[in-house]
Order: C-alpha cells, then sequence, then structure tokens
C-alpha cells in the first residue's frame, strides 16, 4: 500500500480562485487581488496560444521562460490596456516582467504552503536583472551613518529604523511606503504588495 500523497488535479481557472479566496482570507486589499487576476490573464492568455495544457502539474519552468522571452523581444506594448491603445511598440520593460514573475511566485508559493501542489513550476525561475543608476549615492559609509541615527529601542525609533531599511534595501518609494498597511504584507510569502505597478520580495 503506498503512502504517497495524491495531489489535486487542479485547473490552470482553479489556480487564481484558490489563490484569491486565500488572500482575500488573508485580508489582502481588493486592488492587490485585482492585480493578481489581471497578471494571471496575461499569463493563460499566452499559455492557451502557444500550449496544451489544462492542469497546473503540467506548467514547467520552461514555460515560464518562454513566456518572459515572449514578453520581452515579441510581446506589443500596452495589448489589452483599458486606456493606452496598443502598437506603441514591441516588448515589455524589464521592470513590468518582474512584476508579473513575482505576482507568479507569490501564487505559487501560496498553492506550496497549502500543500495543493507537488511541485512549483516557479522554482528556479529568476527575474530579470535590472541596471541600477549609481549616480548621486550615497557611500556605504554614509548610509551606515543614517541608518545609526534613529534609537532603536523606542517604539518611534524602531519604526524609522525598519522605514528606512525599506527604502534602502527594497527600493520602493516614500510615498508607498507611507501608504502601506497591514493588510499589504503577506506573511506567509514574506511578499510586500501595494498598488499596481509594484510588489516588493522581503527577506
Amino acid at each position: 500500500m503506498s503512502n504517497q500523497k495524491e495531489y489535486p488535479k487542479l485547473t490552470i481557472e482553479q489556480v487564481i480562485d484558490l489563490v484569491i479566496a486565500g488572500k482575500s482570507a488573508e485580508g489582502l486589499r481588493e486592488r492587490t487581488l485585482r492585480d493578481y487576476r489581471k497578471d494571471w490573464k496575461y499569463f493563460v492568455t499566452g499559455l492557451e496560444k502557444n500550449y496544451e495544457i489544462e492542469t497546473v502539474d503540467e506548467l514547467s519552468p520552461q514555460i515560464f521562460r518562454d513566456d518572459i522571452n515572449y514578453l520581452k523581444y515579441d510581446a506589443p506594448k500596452y495589448d489589452g490596456h483599458k486606456y493606452i491603445q496598443s502598437g506603441q511598440g514591441i516588448g515589455l520593460s524589464d521592470t513590468t516582467i518582474n512584476i508579473r514573475l513575482r505576482v507568479y511566485r507569490a501564487m505559487f508559493n501560496f498553492l506550496q504552503w497549502e500543500d495543493l501542489i507537488e511541485v512549483n513550476p516557479m522554482s528556479g525561475v529568476r527575474l530579470l536583472k535590472q541596471d541600477i543608476d549609481l549616480t548621486n549615492c550615497f557611500i556605504d559609509d554614509e548610509v551606515k551613518e543614517v541608518l545609526r541615527e534613529p534609537n532603536q529601542r523606542d517604539y518611534v525609533g524602531f519604526r524609522d529604523y525598519v522605514a528606512m531599511v525599506l527604502l534602502v534595501d527594497r527600493g520602493i518609494r516614500a510615498n508607498e511606503l507611507l501608504g502601506l498597511r497591514a493588510g499589504d504584507i503577506d506573511f506567509q510569502t514574506r511578499f510586500i504588495t501595494r498598488g499596481k505597478s509594484w510588489l516588493v520580495v522581503t527577506k
């Protein structure tokens, strides 16, 4: 008698329903949930054009890498955008592609955490490397000096220190940081999500 666990045969459509239900129960904002739906729809549309895949266990890292190549070199910009007409060039920005990859990673991390999939198809799929503008930056010693300023022994000082580390380490904007709420933090997958344009992985 085999003790091997049998995983459910989740359809591609079931993935987003399960993730949205779980994330909604965790308190994620509706705005963030809409972004999950939108980005998953982009992926599924491409999947249907190029593959005959019905269940999640048929997905592989290579399929996501093929999607990355399509988005970077062949996808029409603003295709399907509500307000901007497509036909304004080919190839999405690395930032846009990475936003989608982070969403997919969060989704499959959730399914894996819930023990709904045996293999995470996003495992080994890396984000695109992005050039960083190093002009007009603090040197290391200056950053350390700034981080030493808050008194971490009281609430306000520790709060300021955490905010500064987020700004330095994750590169979010000040207005995005100030707008963070508890519902924007996914403690299980260790993601911070906010707005329609970014998703930040925490350590």
